[in-house]
């Protein structure tokens, strides 16, 4: 295998390890990040809507 086909590979599994880690820590923490999440965001749209009614 050359170089740039092993660097290649080494990104493709590096990606796959991380999309399994994510997706364990969502199946994992989806219920303590909804509250989380919902709480961001509706700080984040209440700042803006007040930011444009300014």
């Amino acid at each position: 295998m050359t170089d740039g086909a092993s660097q290649g590979l080494f990104v493709i599994v590096a990606v796959v390890i991380f999309g399994i880690f994510v997706l364990i820590s969502y199946v994992l923490f989806r219920d303590t990040l909804k509250d989380s999440l919902d709480g961001i965001f509706k700080n984040a749209t209440s700042t803006a809507q007040a930011s444009l009614a300014s």
